[in-house]
């Protein structure tokens, strides 16, 4: 079965568990692509090396159902070396076995790509796909960047059968739809007329790092969500059957704090993020420290008292928020809300956003 939806996803815990508790039928439909998680402050290279091998078979244990993912280290130091090898080439030795579509770019160090034609030489990579990710800023102009790519990256083309071409949009909030839709068409024409395409995947959000740039605390707030409509103006062009994807509820630039329990929870508000036809839904509380973690039971009773809520029965994570707002269950905290929003969002994505008008 093809591909129909790219979550964009963090390669930690919730995630993880929230595709585990996919349908099947949903499951089957999606290729997640995962980024390993900034931290506030970094972590060392030893640290990181442990997570990977640890991540490594939480992913045999729990996403045997998934077709493929891809995974990249965006948002970690493209210098850092485990064990006298590069990061990724690190990982992709973890990942061995694992249906894993490596990531490459022209923003990457040769050391990056190298490590890529090594692991596939090796058969740490088993995928006969590599996935090419450009951000805003390399695909304004093929022209500019058409030397760049070859010279940096013809020679891992050369070692695979076909690239995924990923238009990661990032945060899409202050970008004109029509503009940008029009590089990425213009972008892909130029592109698959050059190198073997699979596939073509366009992704992005409208969720800030952080709920305070949309709604002050104890308020509701619904945001359009350009990433639809930068795919459905570029789908509308018409150079590919291009695939959508998006980052769930969490943001790009989400990043974890390393803050202790007690001040996280002056710092922290309570809130859910809900996706409908072409919106989110935020629903923010208050403090933790002040309010406490009762308020999730309130806010959840909001949510379920909406019409565009789909009833428990939809999706766990739709089921979790139904008995959060009978006041069920253990207590919600930051972490634990997390879950069943995504598990909510890409059951959403793949049963109706994909087969109604705004897609």
């Amino acid at each position: 079965m093809e591909v129909e939806y790219v979550p964009f996803l963090k390669s930690k815990q919730n995630e993880i568990h929230a595709l585990a508790e996919l349908d099947k039928d949903i499951l089957i439909k999606i290729a997640p692509f995962f980024d390993y998680p900034k931290k506030q402050g970094g972590d060392s290279a030893l640290d990181i090396g442990a997570a990977i091998a640890r991540l490594a078979k939480k992913f045999k244990k729990h996403l045997g159902g998934i077709k493929e993912f891809y995974f990249d280290i965006y948002d970690l130091d493209d210098s850092l070396e485990i064990d006298g090898r590069h990061l990724y080439g690190f990982l992709l030795e973890q990942f061995t076995g694992l249906p894993l579509v490596p990531v490459v770019s022209i923003d990457r160090s040769n050391e990056h790509q190298e490590s890529v034609i090594q692991s596939k030489g090796l058969k740490h990579v088993s995928s006969s796909t590599v996935a090419f990710r450009v951000t805003p800023e390399d695909f304004q102009s093929f022209g500019v960047v058409s030397e760049d790519i070859k010279d940096m990256l013809r020679p891992v083309f050369s070692v695979f059968e076909s690239v995924d071409l990923i238009f990661d949009c990032r945060i899409c909030s202050n970008l004109d739809a029509e503009t940008i839709s029009k590089q990425i068409d213009d972008f892909t024409r130029n592109f698959t007329s050059s190198y073997q395409v699979r596939k073509v995947v366009i992704a992005g959000s409208s969720i800030p790092a952080s709920a305070a740039e949309i709604l002050s605390s104890n308020s509701e707030e619904y945001v359009d969500r350009i990433e639809i409509d930068i795919y459905g103006n570029a789908r509308s062009l018409g150079a590919v059957d291009y695939v959508f994807g998006d980052y769930t509820t969490i943001s790009p630039d989400y990043s974890d704090a390393d803050i202790p329990g007690e001040q996280m929870q002056g710092r922290i508000t309570a809130k859910f993020i809900y996706s409908f036809d072409g919106q989110h839904y935020f629903i923010r509380g208050g403090s933790l420290k002040t309010k406490g973690r009762d308020q999730y039971y309130d806010l959840a009773a909001v949510l379920c008292s909406k019409e565009f809520f789909r009833g428990p029965k939809y999706s766990p994570g739709d089921a979790y928020f139904y008995e959060k707002s009978r006041r069920e269950g253990d207590q919600c905290w930051v972490n634990t809300v997390i879950r069943p929003a995504i598990n909510a969002h890409i059951t959403y994505a793949v049963k109706d956003l994909l087969t109604d008008n705004l897609l």
